[in-house]
């Protein structure tokens, strides 16, 4: 339970070792190279190399783009992110790079899509002209008239409003006379359009064209090298499709084998080169001299005697110094928990870190939720389910990502939390147990830990999940006291924290008094310390203010506070709400199954699935209430009492990869 203590690390290397020295700092990963911003001016002695790297990534992109579709990957996305990957020590990854001509590889690759994007573009290319043809199949003449003409005569093609029709023959035959000819498509009575070609003499171009925009002919294009008939150019046409289509299925199937032996090699390239990218940009936070390199970086202090253990071949051309930070640095933050505490280290990240220096809540929120957690999910078969998927997925993969394991185990304890809660409860599925007489010899087994049943006696479990609201909130307000005296400010500890403490127990007294449940001369106690913490509120709660109104002001109103407690307390009652819909829906489901099963032949098959289908979803939304809610616990009442977050992750220079997993052993 704590933030680990770092150092701040400044190392001075020869330019003749700097790789090298890089190179044991990422395998390390124990060290956060400081960003430029954070430097002394320097200059920046990498750019040609990364961007020889973002080149090599660039074409690795596009392969994985291009290829990935047709691997045949036996390994699906999800088992990738849970860690199942192939092992690659960095050498066989550097041994890779060497022995592959990736340019050379993509260049071939472009080509290929190029080719098959060709084709598409022409197969697109003849739906659209066959879709034109289909309406000119009855046309007497070839094409070329419509698409070239002859030296005497022309035509245009195109698509006129039905009710033109008649009129535009008319007008041709007026106008034209046996100089012109209109050839119309059949159409329907339903249709507003009609397909409309019309042949003139060329010398009379200008009137065709007339009467063509008089009628709202919307010309189309015939393409140039259609010249045969309509009949043969489909021919053509399906001709031509059929052999693209050969060739793109020619084309398709070589890159199918291609992509089976090249994707594994082109994602194991894709995760060294990020590698080195990573490397090469911290070189760029490096400063340089004549013959020096300056790097700088933060270090876990119990990391450091390690660290130059690993450097000590080069200390001849290197120099390590170490020191704590400076009042004006801002460290970055490592959470270090163990055991029951590591899982619910995944909460805290997902708020925020503390500021390097401060507090770890993850302690102090742990057994909370763990109880909350149980107290609104509220099923021990629930518990049980959650159980067996968690530990599954925890034994299946072993190489898990530790942020991922951190989250799957918190998880598998989120579970045991459920089947304490179900056990004291009596909640197995619902009333599962009670319902279907098969599961009767387990009736006296269930009944033995059960305390209370929420769905009788639901006043006592509210009960319950005030008073922990009221531990917790006291809880938060002790942190926050003690931690002002840790910073040695005392006014906050005892003006700030132990007024609000004081008066807060007061009215708890009081209250406990009144309603009887507590002796009068108790209530009376709680009385003086209720007006003792009201006066030492309102005496300074408005210190920062100038004038002694303002002041007074100022204190009488932070009274007004108490209501934000009494809210926050109000909040707790979610326990109550989570775990009696939990029930709820079990109960339902159990109904519904045992009126199902009533039905002759069929009925036990419905039932079933009603159980099973029922109870499985009914996990899926209740586990996903159960966590948002015993976090918002946290996030919202809790933490406000004494915790900000605000801090900034550690995040050393090491191997992030996502197709391989790194190890230390080179393959034979």
């Amino acid at each position: 339970m704590a933030v680990a203590r770092i150092n701040k690390l400044e190392f001075y290397i020869h330019n003749s070792v700097i790789e090298d020295v890089l190179a044991i700092l990422q395998k390390a990963g124990s060290c956060e190279i400081i960003s430029r911003q954070d430097m002394d001016d320097s200059e920046d002695h990498s750019p040609s190399r990364l961007q020889h790297i973002d080149s090599l990534l660039s074409e690795i992109r596009f392969l994985l783009r291009f290829l990935e579709p047709y691997f045949n990957d036996s390994v699906s996305p999800m088992a990738r992110a849970l860690g199942e990957r192939p092992n690659y020590s960095v050498q066989d990854l550097e041994d890779l790079s060497e022995q592959t001509e990736i340019k050379n590889f993509a260049e071939e690759m472009r080509t290929r899509e190029r080719r098959l994007v060709e084709i598409h573009s022409e197969i697109t290319q003849i739906e659209g002209a066959k879709s034109i043809l289909s309406h000119l199949t009855e046309l007497p003449y070839d094409l070329d008239l419509l698409s070239n003409g002859t030296q005497t005569v022309k035509g245009v093609v195109g698509t006129m409003p039905v009710d033109n029709v008649a009129s535009c023959k008319q007008a041709i035959a007026d106008v034209l006379r046996e100089n012109g000819e209109c050839f119309t498509a059949s159409f329907g009575e339903k249709d507003k359009e009609a397909w409309v070609a019309i042949f003139y003499r060329r010398d009379l171009e200008q009137k065709a064209l007339d009467m063509c925009s008089k009628f709202s002919l919307s010309r189309v294009d015939i393409p140039g090298h259609l010249t045969l008939s309509v009949g043969e150019e489909l021919v053509n046409f399906d001709a031509r499709r059929e052999a693209l289509e050969q060739e793109e299925d020619k084309i398709l199937g070589e890159v199918s084998k291609v992509a089976e032996e090249w994707v594994p090699t082109v994602r194991a390239l894709s995760d060294y080169w990020n590698i080195l990218k990573s490397r090469y940009e911290a070189l760029g936070s490096s400063k340089f001299t004549e013959k020096t390199v300056i790097l700088k970086a933060w270090a876990p202090a119990d990391s450091v005697k390690k660290l130059k253990a690993e450097l000590a071949p080069y200390e001849s051309v290197l120099e390590m110094v170490v020191s704590d930070p400076a009042p004006e640095d801002e460290p970055p933050t490592l959470l270090v928990n163990k055991g029951w505490n590591l899982p619910f280290e995944t909460l805290t990240k997902l708020y925020g870190v503390p500021q390097y220096g401060e507090l770890d809540p993850t302690a102090f929120l742990a057994p909370f939720f763990f109880v909350f957690f149980g107290m609104c999910l509220g099923d021990g078969g629930y518990g049980l389910v959650m159980l067996g998927f968690f530990v599954f997925f925890l034994k299946k993969f072993k190489r898990m990502p530790q942020g991922t394991k951190q989250f799957f185990n918190l998880f598998v304890l989120s579970g045991v939390a459920t089947v304490i809660v179900g056990a004291l409860t009596g909640s197995w599925f619902g009333d599962l147990i009670d319902v279907f007489g098969v599961f009767k010899f387990l009736r006296p087994l269930k009944n033995i830990p059960v305390l209370i049943n929420p769905m009788d006696d639901p006043m006592s479990i509210l009960f319950v999940s005030l008073a922990l609201g009221v531990v917790q909130l006291f809880f938060g307000l002790f942190i926050s006291f003690f931690d002002c005296l840790r910073k040695k400010d005392y006014m906050g500890a005892f003006a700030d924290q132990g007024g609000w403490i004081v008066f807060l127990v007061g009215l708890l007294l009081v209250g406990g008094g009144v309603s009887g449940n507590l002796s009068s001369s108790v209530g009376s106690m709680g009385k003086t310390l209720a007006l003792f913490g009201a006066a030492v509120l309102v005496l300074t709660q408005g210190r920062a203010k100038t004038g002694i109104a303002q002041k007074a002001i100022s204190g009488v109103l932070s009274l007004y506070n108490v209501t934000s407690y009494l809210g926050d307390v109000l909040s707790y009652s979610r326990l109550l709400a989570l775990g009696l819909a939990s029930a709820a829906i079990a109960s339902i489901i159990n109904m519904l199954a045992g009126l199902a099963g009533g039905i002759p032949f069929v009925g036990w098959i419905i039932a079933l699935v009603l159980i099973l289908g029922g109870h499985l979803f009914s996990v899926a939304v209740n586990v996903l209430g159960a966590f948002v809610h015993s976090l918002r616990l946290q996030y919202v009442e809790f933490f406000s009492k004494f915790y900000s977050g605000g801090g900034r992750s550690f995040m050393p220079l090491t191997y992030k990869t996502h197709f391989v997993s790194i190890s230390e052993t080179k393959k034979s």
